[in-house]
């Protein structure tokens, strides 16, 4: 009895050992399957990548690239989901191996002007007050005796004091030019088919009022010297689903939005301001990022508005400055800066002029300029994308839900 026992005793164990062996074995294979199905899948992703950096229009042309075979036996398959106004181009990939099968959820843009704290056109000499957090990039030369914490890359050379994050030289230019045509091809039309496109005011310009999720137009019939306006409305709406508002006449705005817009001025070649005349700020924290767009300037008038001036948005001033109309006797405490400034041409100031004693006249006695890491991942509904630069691949991410 004691030695059928023992047998039986022993035929368990070697039976539970084997049966634990297989199912690790098994465990295994499933793991190593996954992985290697990870690894597929992340294959046909830059594999997608590769023909898009060659033609960003071929997710229209190829949407489904149907199963590619690897290696033999493992497979892959991309699909391509447009972008939209408010949302970049996905790529979901799914990759075969063995048991794994992995699904990577990829959103991919070409990088928009809005990734730099500062981007000039021209060459960007940077003062000894200036304290910048974010990226500086340039197409012409650059100086700095201020302080930066980021990294430079210049389109010629860089003098001056170093960055934290290093410096880049004799790099491509951004294309200035190129915005012209994304202002007509992407932004009137998309601002005409919205409703939200206003031409001529036939008087002084417009005056916008963002408050929250809807925006108030009026035309401006006077006080453009005292910040007292008088004005006839024309209109009041919703910030749209596409988020672009298009002008053709002088920008007057302020205010403190709640969902993403764009508000673009053009009147024509090198002509089309926008005055900042208060705060611009989003209305709650979240992820709704605001653009202002001019084809000239945007200037924010010294002699009217608050001591304290806020901006929280990505500014471009196309073919011009982005600057403070400094008046002689009229000076402000600060102007604080979150976001993105693009300019076409450098030498655009917010600072304090004095007087021969050192004492200031005009102009703002502090500047604060940070980049909104918001833009990063969120960039302004249709804000200009630098279309000669390389992709960027913004989230990557296993996806539990497929579109498969």
């Amino acid at each position: 009895m004691t030695v059928m026992a023992t047998t039986s005793i022993l035929f368990i164990m070697a039976t539970t050992l084997m049966t634990i062996v297989a199912y690790q074995q098994q465990a295994t294979a499933v793991r190593v399957g996954r992985v290697r199905a990870m690894h597929v899948a992340d294959a046909g992703i830059n594999a997608y990548l590769y023909q898009l950096r060659n033609d960003y229009t071929y997710y229209q042309t190829r949407p489904d690239t149907g199963w590619t075979i690897v290696s033999g036996v493992e497979k892959y398959r991309v699909k391509a989901v447009a972008p939209t106004a408010t949302t970049p181009l996905t790529l979901y990939s799914m990759g075969v191996a063995g048991d794994g099968t992995q699904t990577i959820a990829a959103t991919v843009r070409l990088r928009t002007f809005a990734d730099y704290m500062f981007l000039s056109g021209s060459n960007l000499s940077i003062a000894g007050d200036a304290d910048i957090t974010g990226q500086v990039r340039g197409n012409g030369n650059i100086d700095n005796q201020g302080k930066i914490h980021g990294k430079v890359i210049a389109g010629g050379t860089f003098s001056g004091k170093a960055p934290d994050q290093g410096v880049t030289q004799n790099q491509p230019q951004a294309s200035f030019s190129a915005i012209a045509d994304w202002m007509m091809r992407k932004m009137r039309p998309g601002a005409v088919a919205a409703g939200t496109y206003f031409p001529a005011s036939g008087a002084l310009g417009y005056r916008v009022v963002v408050n929250g999720n809807r925006v108030k137009v009026d035309k401006i019939t006077g006080g453009i010297d005292t910040g007292v306006f008088a004005t006839v409305n024309v209109a009041e709406m919703p910030i749209p689903a596409s988020g672009i508002f298009y002008f053709e006449d002088t920008v007057w705005i302020e205010g403190n939005y709640g969902s993403p817009a764009t508000f673009v001025v053009r009147k024509g070649e090198s002509l089309g301001d926008i005055y900042l005349i208060g705060d611009y700020l989003p209305s709650s924290v979240s992820t709704a990022t605001s653009g202002l767009v001019a084809e000239a300037n945007i200037i924010v008038p010294s002699w009217f508005g608050k001591q304290n001036l806020k901006v929280n948005a990505a500014l471009m001033a196309r073919t011009g400055h982005i600057y403070a109309d400094i008046k002689q006797g009229f000076t402000r405490n600060l102007i604080s800066i979150q976001g993105s400034l693009t300019f076409g041409l450098s030498g655009g100031d917010f600072g304090t002029v004095t007087n021969g004693n050192g004492e200031p006249v005009s102009g703002f006695g502090q500047k604060s300029y940070t980049y909104d890491q918001r833009l990063d991942l969120y960039p302004p509904p249709l804000y200009p994308q630098i279309a000669d630069e390389s992709l960027k691949v913004d989230t990557w991410v296993e996806d539990k839900a497929p579109i498969w």
